[in-house]
Parts: C-alpha cells; sequence; structure tokens
C-alpha cells in the first residue's frame, strides 16, 4: 500500500470513527477529569474497492476542541494516535508525524474533505445530529452499535462501530 494510500486509510478510519455513538465505559487507564471515554472496534469500508477498507480497535478521549483517538491493528500494536487542542492537532503512526493547527484542517489535509467533527461528538452523545451528506443509525446505542453512512460527497463510505461494554 503507497503511503498517500496509507495515510488516507487511517485518516478516514480516524475520521469515521469520529462519527461513532454508543454509551461511554470508562477504561481503568483513561484519563479521569470528566472526559468523555469510548473503547470498541470499527470497520470502514468506503466505496472505492477493497483497498479502501479498514478496521481497527480504538480508544478515543475527549470532544471536538480537545481529544485523543488511538487506533490498534488486532494483534493491539499502535497503528496511529490522533491527538488536538485549541490551535493543534498531531498525527502519529510508524509511517509518519503530521501536524496542523486544527484538527479540522488536519484532516482535510489527508482525505480532502471537511468533516463534520462537532456533529460526529453530538452522534457519539446520542444526539441525531442531521449532517449533509451523512446518515447516522442511532437506534443500536442500547447494546454499544452503530452504522454511519457518507453518500456525499463520494466516495461514499459505511462505518460499523461496536463498543466494548
Amino acid at each position: 500500500m503507497n503511503q498517500t494510500l496509507h495515510r488516507r486509510t487511517i485518516v478516514l478510519g480516524a475520521a469515521a470513527l469520529l462519527a461513532a455513538c454508543a454509551q461511554p465505559k470508562r477504561d481503568p487507564s483513561a484519563p479521569l477529569n470528566g472526559e468523555d471515554f469510548w473503547t470498541g472496534r470499527l470497520g470502514l469500508q468506503v466505496d472505492e474497492g477493497a483497498e479502501k477498507n479498514f478496521s481497527a480497535g480504538f480508544d478515543l478521549s475527549g470532544d471536538a476542541d480537545r481529544g485523543n483517538l488511538t487506533l490498534y491493528n488486532p494483534l493491539g500494536n499502535v497503528l496511529a494516535k490522533l491527538q488536538w487542542s485549541p490551535g493543534l492537532a498531531n498525527l502519529d503512526s510508524p509511517d509518519q508525524k503530521l501536524e496542523s493547527d486544527s484538527l479540522s484542517a488536519l484532516l482535510i489535509q489527508l482525505t480532502g474533505n471537511d468533516l463534520p467533527i462537532q456533529a460526529l461528538f453530538g452522534w457519539l452523545r446520542g444526539v441525531d445530529v442531521k449532517v449533509t451528506g451523512w446518515t447516522a443509525d442511532l437506534s443500536r446505542m442500547d447494546s454499544g452499535r452503530l452504522t454511519a453512512t457518507r453518500f456525499s460527497p463520494q466516495p461514499g463510505a459505511v462505518l460499523r462501530i461496536v463498543l466494548n461494554h
């Protein structure tokens, strides 16, 4: 997989993960400062062929303004870490390190798409926020499952999230 495709796949997975929704479950190692925390597995299927599919375990804490996302392979090794706060966002993976002045700008740099970060964290809290180009199925939140579909801009994508209880 070339570096651009690899970077895009990681970022699409990270961005799509932000669209997840479920009841938070605090990990014993998670920060105890009152921020939200989610952990589980995600699968992202992009309508551009099998090479664009992505799956990973994850830990996510924070909100649209300040947070951390870590993606893991099936063996538990870190694929990438994404950290953001006002004025700064960093992506750190074994293949690259990137920095930008915001999470939105970093995601645009990596994917070419502006993603609805505020709405995505609304979904995390179980709020059915309407966003142009996306639909979120929150009907299985009680079992820690979410399906979110991006239909615009193309390519379309389907994100499936299963949270650890």
